[in-house]
């Protein structure tokens, strides 16, 4: 990965503050808006049927997050994504838990029938989705990212592998799915021939500032609190660095 691409992402994010609506599950929330605001970008949460369309036209990106399902809850997200779908918005798909149960399979199925910008998730549940990342982002025409120790992301064509992160960031609830909106801040300021390095970038990001966050923390709930300090810091360098000397 080229840092300095992934640096120029981040600064485009700092200069622009993006909004990005985020409907993710309640377990997250906190930490996703916290997450958005370190990154540079501003998060809105509503899930209101009567608002979440005009939340998600005046945002940048959108984020789906299955984690927590309701009926109310698949009516915001299909509000969201013909918003979304109308106005030209990247929208990111996080598929949780669906390799647990059937039922949730078989709606995250349907969603990715209607071509998400990125379809993030771990390895079970790409796996689940019955299809390698590769077919399964040609068949979507969507970016996929599958995050682990080793992360691979493909749009069908080029395939990327990145090698970062740490343990700790399996250790504290949310920091995968906080991640996912941190891709959704990274493709709202890129364009659709930009959106695969947008993605790459981010996670890039995500991983490194978890390394230098896990050197610090002496376990995951100081862990929690300092990548929230690093991607801040790293977002404020990044700022500093395209400043005129």
């Amino acid at each position: 990965m080229n840092e300095a691409l992934a640096m120029s992402h981040l600064n485009l994010i700092q200069g622009r503050r993006p909004a990005v609506h985020c409907l993710t599950n309640t377990v997250v929330q906190s930490l996703t808006a916290n997450m958005l605001l370190a990154v540079g970008a501003i998060p809105s949460m509503s899930s209101d049927i009567t608002e979440v369309s005009d939340f998600t036209s005046r945002s940048q990106a959108l984020l789906i997050n299955l984690g927590t399902l309701d009926q109310a809850r698949k009516d915001a997200i299909q509000a969201a994504i013909t918003s979304a779908k109308a106005n030209n918005i990247p929208w990111i798909l996080d598929p949780v838990l669906i390799d647990r149960a059937p039922a949730r399979l078989v709606y995250a199925q349907e969603l990715i029938a209607q071509e998400p910008t990125v379809v993030r998730g771990n390895v079970g549940e790409i796996a689940a989705l019955g299809a390698d990342p590769k077919s399964l982002a040609r068949d979507s025409r969507s970016i996929v990212a599958v995050t682990g120790a080793t992360d691979f992301i493909t749009d069908g064509r080029r395939e990327t592998e990145l090698r970062v992160g740490h343990e700790l960031m399996s250790r504290v609830t949310g920091i995968g799915c906080a991640g996912t909106a941190v891709i959704a801040a990274f493709c709202a300021v890129a364009g659709s021939a930009y959106r695969f390095d947008a993605v790459v970038s981010g996670l890039y990001i995500l991983g490194k500032t978890g390394e230098i966050a896990a050197q610090k923390a002496p376990g995951p709930g100081a862990f929690a609190a300092t990548i929230l300090d690093e991607i801040y810091f790293t977002g404020q360098s990044s700022s500093d660095e395209g400043q005129p000397k």
